[in-house]
């Protein structure tokens, strides 16, 4: 493997994925990548970093997998933008199939991820059947409820936030997102919806973190069910990553974060009733 040329290792790229995460790759190129590292491990971010420009000069959106509605279009173009810079500028410990940013900039590449604004989609998604029995009957019934309401468990869009791209993560930027996603259903009536999970959903934020439960209620009031996934015992799930107050909060045993999961069914969506919420409750 180590006799592997850089042209021949991103050409693996392009050979069928068989799972259905973003961050999934060929077989091919996770066997050959993990080859790299135990052959010649200094070459390593330099077949990734050209495995990303390879990609970058055969992307195109002549010929998507979805229609995609216009705004979206305008999303791909920053996007090709980022990554070209990424690509000439980012440091060579980047280039790694264990870094997940690294994992997500290939996705959108492969298509595995579509930008929609505040956070990307994986078109690939359903409904996660384990919630029916995290927390106990009302939830079972509530998820079943969510299922006859998305007429379906897949295909659904599953949000996943880039912690490199930023700029949209505020409450206008999120009402924006929700516009793009609904957009993006109508032209792509297969798709039974969005679902997500995330720390901020949590019911809690409303005492930690206020000023972030437009991020929950939005949706709520907007049709989304709103499900318990599980406990961050470790406080991984990003939750403590930009907050000095959750982490001191965390620290003293005040507050454990959570995961929720959103499911918003594509008939509540192309509603758009964020159209109509007052604007205290988009803040």
């Amino acid at each position: 493997m180590a006799n592997l040329g850089p042209l021949q290792y991103s050409a693996l790229a392009l050979h069928p994925i068989r799972g259905t995460g973003y961050a999934d790759l060929p077989p091919q190129l996770l066997a050959a990548e993990k080859a790299l590292c135990s052959e010649a491990a200094a070459t390593v971010s330099q077949f990734n970093r050209q495995l990303l420009g390879f990609l970058l000069q055969k992307f195109s959106l002549n010929t998507p997998p979805w229609q995609l509605p216009e705004n979206v279009f305008k999303l791909y173009d920053i996007e090709l933008e980022r990554l070209e810079h990424v690509h000439d500028f980012q440091f060579d410990g980047y280039f790694s199939f264990q870094n997940d940013l690294f994992r997500k900039d290939l996705a959108i590449l492969l298509h595995r991820l579509i930008p929609f604004g505040a956070e990307f989609a994986n078109p690939h998604s359903g409904i996660p059947r384990s919630l029916a029995i995290r927390a106990g009957p009302n939830q079972a019934i509530k998820v079943m409820r969510a299922i006859v309401a998305s007429r379906g468990v897949r295909p659904f869009l599953e949000l996943h936030m880039h912690p490199e791209v930023k700029e949209h993560f505020h409450p206008a930027g999120w009402i924006d997102t929700y516009e793009r996603l609904a957009d993006f259903l109508q032209l792509n009536p297969a798709f039974r919806g969005v679902q997500s999970a995330s720390w901020f959903l949590d019911p809690a934020l409303k005492q930690v973190s206020p000023r972030l439960v437009y991020l929950r209620e939005v949706p709520e009031q907007c049709g989304a069910y709103i499900l318990f996934a599980g406990m961050d015992k470790e406080g991984k799930s990003g939750a403590l990553d930009t907050s000095p107050t959750r982490r001191c909060l965390y620290e003293s045993g005040d507050y454990q974060p959570r995961i929720f999961t959103r499911i918003w069914p594509k008939s509540n969506i192309l509603q758009r009733q964020w159209r109509h919420l007052q604007p205290a409750a988009m803040a």
